[in-house]
């Protein structure tokens, strides 16, 4: 089923039903959600009806949610369903990771309904092929499951409609409440947030109306709520207006919608990614956040989505966007483009992909790139036997995009078999495998431009050193530094300049032991005197400089990768975020740290699969001539490594000064209740300004207690102090 139905009009709970009739019928249903903050969101919502859902089928319900850092480790993806309902909820990008191990195809074949949340972003480029191959690989299952597409922004749908049938088809065009849409255009001299500001005063003069506010940021979201509570606090509630955002706990967030709901805030400001379906209904929305600087403007759909949180109950929705003069957009187009309501039609990418080629009659690497990473993930499934050519083709047939995906098949096996990669080859028997290399970048789900680098560094480093004494050389930085120069998630923080490279350089003297291998060997230097280009090469990075300096611009890359890489090391050993700033000339870490260091953990966690002899040994063997007494040097060496991950992960996990005493008490000591101390009692001791030893060595028990921490954990938290200063 394909359901395209305005906001507010029902179809979660369409969504819902066909959920639970899966579950009824005795197997698993897989609730597919377009972001971890929803995903926390829908299990909570569905986890509260468990109770009354169970006395309606019969049967209890097992509300289970599944997102994470794609990683496996802690999660049992058993088959038979338990003799419980289970209903799950995951990201794409999650059921994409579970789909590659073959371990688990009982389990999915076990799941009797699907249902796909803001299915439009099927044709979004970084998001839609992982959706896309998740619901062929479920529609190539021996039994399929029911799959039922949920979105408010679809326009034509037929070529979606052929692709699941037999599939039946509801639009709803007309919306109740109605709601009505305007478009403010700003003058160069007024202040934003100010129009926010009388906008939602105005708003609220109405005892029933509650306001939505979209921004870009986090902090803009936070600072923005402070605004509206010094122009009017006690007129957004008694809790007064709220911000609300991904970076904050499940805790924190399910408080705001609780008091959005009840009244309690009648005014919440959130970064625009809620307008992917978090559902807080109001009456009243304002966007005043249209163009991401240096990244896009929002599309109309995309406007109207967020628009579409206006109204409530019978009561009409009021939308109101604000444009700026510099927006790319102007006010007059933006304003006809809501008029026309032109929604995206349900297309593939690899559709647009195809388009493309018909214009410039060639295949772009970023096509070819897509198609390699959705053919690593079916041949990971493929495993043990590998696949044949005409198999792939099949598969890729099938998906929504089959016209357009399988002339990118031949380049795309190509791109992998290539010898700066060895992502996969072809057998004597014709048939397609992953190397090792392959497969555990298609495990860990690492980009696979990220893991061709990787292995390539490694197999030059063996090359060019038959001592080894390179690898050995290897420091903690060096894992970072790999992943700054292959990552394009990272921000931007600061551009390059002399000065940058200067504190660089100031910072590498001041500590020669923590001195990462590459920075030494191939970074450091002046113009002309660094061998940058060398690394650039081997990691298989692009650069370019505006006057051709190939050499430069590879140098200022990498100066740029290493900076990052100091600011990430430097949180992970507790330095604060602030002083980080002041030092380093930044602003807006706070902002952009979470994210970049929830990447850096998943890439950090992919890296030890790849870091492994086994993804190295044909290469030791036959180009390197080494004998067994060098692989067992190498296979040690490469083990030694993966230890420095595993310790540096646990200190990018707190990035807290307290980081290294919680992971001592977290070894050491337990309570009756078998807890221990965790990473919110800690933030908890460093919000009340207890920050370092000193600071808890003066502290007695009821003071932790005061500080919000558990009697019991606080108790082992004073007799870790006690004994480090004995």
């Amino acid at each position: 089923m394909i359901l395209a139905a305005p906001t507010n009009a029902g179809k979660s709970l369409v969504g819902l039903l066909a959920l639970l009739d899966g579950v009824r019928q005795g197997g698993r249903a897989l609730l597919v959600a377009p972001l971890r903050a929803i995903a926390r969101e829908k299990a909570d919502e569905l986890a509260a009806l468990a109770p009354g859902l169970a006395d309606v089928l019969g049967r209890p319900v097992t509300v289970r949610i599944s997102t994470g850092d794609y990683r496996l480790e802690h999660e049992v993806f058993a088959a038979p369903p338990p003799k419980t309902g289970e209903l799950i909820i995951a990201t794409p990008e999650r059921v994409d990771a579970i789909l590659r191990d073959p371990k688990h195809d009982a389990w999915f074949g076990s799941i009797r309904a699907v249902c796909v949340d803001e299915a439009h972003l099927i044709g979004s480029p970084d998001r839609g092929p992982t959706l896309e191959y998740v619901i062929t690989a479920l529609l190539c299952l021996p039994v399929p499951p029911r799959i039922v597409l949920l979105s408010a922004s679809l326009g034509d749908i037929e070529q979606a409609r052929a692709w699941l049938d037999p599939c039946d088809v509801i639009r709803v065009t007309g919306r109740e409440p109605p709601l009505h849409k305007e478009v403010w255009e700003l003058d160069p001299e007024d202040d934003v947030n100010a129009a926010v500001i009388n906008f939602a005063r105005k708003a609220v003069t109405d005892s029933a109306a509650s306001v939505l506010v979209f921004v870009y940021q986090t902090r803009s979201a936070e600072k923005l709520a402070d605004r509206l509570n010094v122009a009017d606090g006690p007129g957004f509630g008694e809790d007064g207006a709220l911000a609300y955002h991904a970076q904050m706990s499940a805790a924190q967030r399910e408080r705001v919608r609780s008091a959005f709901h009840s009244g309690r805030s009648r005014c919440v400001v959130t970064t625009t990614a809620l307008g992917l379906g978090v559902n807080l209904p109001a009456t009243h929305v304002i966007v005043r956040d249209t163009t991401f600087p240096g990244v896009r403007t929002l599309e109309p759909a995309e406007l109207l989505q967020m628009m579409g949180r206006a109204g409530r109950d019978d009561r009409p929705g009021e939308a109101v966007v604000l444009v700026r003069p510099t927006e790319d957009r102007s006010a007059t187009d933006t304003a006809q483009a809501l008029r026309e309501e032109k929604l995206p039609d349900l297309v593939s990418v690899f559709d647009r992909l195809s388009l493309g080629r018909d214009r410039v009659s060639s295949v772009s690497e970023g096509g070819v790139v897509t198609a390699a990473t959705r053919i690593v993930a079916h041949l990971a499934r493929c495993s043990e036997t590998g696949i044949d050519d005409s198999s792939l083709r099949k598969f890729f047939e099938r998906s929504l995009g089959g016209r357009g995906v399988a002339p990118l098949i031949g380049s795309a096996l190509t791109w992998l078999m290539d010898a700066t990669r060895l992502l996969a080859f072809r057998g004597d028997d014709g048939r397609y495998h992953l190397t090792v290399l392959g497969l555990g970048a298609a495990r860990a789900a690492l980009p696979l431009s990220l893991a061709a680098g990787v292995g390539q560094l490694v197999r030059d480093l063996l090359v060019v050193d038959k001592s080894d004494r390179l690898l050995a050389s290897w420091r903690p930085l060096d894992h970072l530094l790999v992943l700054e120069l292959l990552s394009d998630r990272s921000p931007t923080l600061r551009t390059f300049s002399a000065t940058l490279a200067e504190q660089v350089d100031a910072w590498m003297e001041a500590a020669p032991s923590r001195v990462p291998l590459l920075y030494r060997e191939w970074i450091a230097g002046q113009p002309g005197g660094s061998r940058a280009a060398e690394l650039i090469g081997s990691v298989g990075v692009d650069v370019t400089h505006r006057d051709g300096d190939r050499d430069e611009a590879a140098r200022r890359h990498a100066y740029l990768a290493t900076f990052r890489s100091i600011m990430l090391y430097e949180r992970g050993q507790g330095v604060l975020a602030t002083d980080l700033e002041r030092r380093w000339g930044v602003t807006g870490l706070d902002g952009t740290e979470e994210r970049w260091r929830d990447n850096s953990l998943w890439l950090l966690s992919g890296l030890v699969r790849l870091l492994d002899v086994r993804s190295f040994y044909a290469h030791l063997r036959g180009e390197c001539n080494a004998d067994s007494e060098r692989v067992r040097r190498v296979k040690a060496l490469l083990g030694t490594i993966r230890h420095q991950i595993f310790d540096f992960r646990e200190d990018l996990k707190y990035c807290s000064p307290l980081g290294p005493i919680l992971r001592v008490i977290r070894r050491s000591a337990r309570s009756k209740s078998g807890q221990t101390v965790g990473i919110q009692s800690i933030r908890k001791l460093e919000e009340s300004g207890l920050r370092t030893i000193a600071d808890l060595a003066s502290a007695n028990l009821d003071d932790l207690v005061r500080a919000g921490v558990r009697r019991d954990l606080a108790a082992q938290v004073r007799a870790y102090v006690r004994r480090r200063l004995q």
